[in-house]
């Protein structure tokens, strides 16, 4: 499952909050790969602030990684499903996980264009502010997530908006809005669980 020690909500509430950490896990895990493959694409303006950062999304993708399993075991269960009746119980088992995961991923693609330029590491580290702060989400089975000051972070962000062009200040603000549209679509989309069963006729 890609991570030692998976944490597994029961309630459709706390999975939503999975379903976040799980999008998130992804997001950061390309975000680093990315720094290491062609270095930083967006960075604040002075090399502690950019330390910080990367030390507290380091050490928040090390917690995660551990807790959490990546969108690659989701897409794995869809795709093989339909090829292994053991597989197909345990798609059944995560289907409120991919419903609330896939709103995300659809969200993100609508309002992100290929080619358009983003912050990642910002759009994390808002989800998470206005996912266990503003909406107090229960962080319960993950408390890891309190250790990191996210309004710290953000004013990193906000106080050296000063010094960028407008362009650069517009991306930040959309960086904003798209994680607010992201919690929004999160809180409004319900996962409806079937009920209804197949009548079976008694033998006679």
């Amino acid at each position: 499952m890609t991570c030692r020690n998976r944490v597994k909500p029961v309630l459709l509430r706390d999975i939503k909050t999975e379903a976040l950490l799980v999008f998130i896990r992804t997001t950061l895990e390309e975000y680093f790969n990315q720094i290491e493959r062609d270095g930083y694409y967006f960075q604040l303006g002075t090399k502690e602030d950019n330390e910080f950062i990367h030390k507290n999304l380091r050490y928040l993708l090390e917690e995660v990684q551990d807790t959490v399993i990546n969108s690659s075991y989701l897409r794995s269960l869809i795709e093989n499903a339909t090829k292994n009746p053991t597989l197909k119980v345990l798609a059944k088992k995560e289907e409120p996980l991919m419903v609330y995961y896939d709103t995300l991923i659809k969200t993100i693609e609508k309002s992100l264009p290929n080619g358009s330029f983003w912050i990642p590491e910002l759009v994390v580290i808002c989800l998470l502010s206005e996912w266990i702060i503003e909406e107090e989400k229960t962080a319960y089975f993950y408390p890891y997530l309190k250790n990191i000051d996210y309004l710290d972070l953000i004013d990193r962000y906000d106080n050296t908006k000063k010094d960028l062009d407008d362009e650069k200040k517009e991306i930040i603000m959309q960086m904003y809005k798209l994680s607010t549209k992201l919690i929004e679509k999160l809180k409004k989309v319900e996962y409806k669980v079937n009920t209804t069963r197949k009548k079976t006729k008694k033998r006679k």
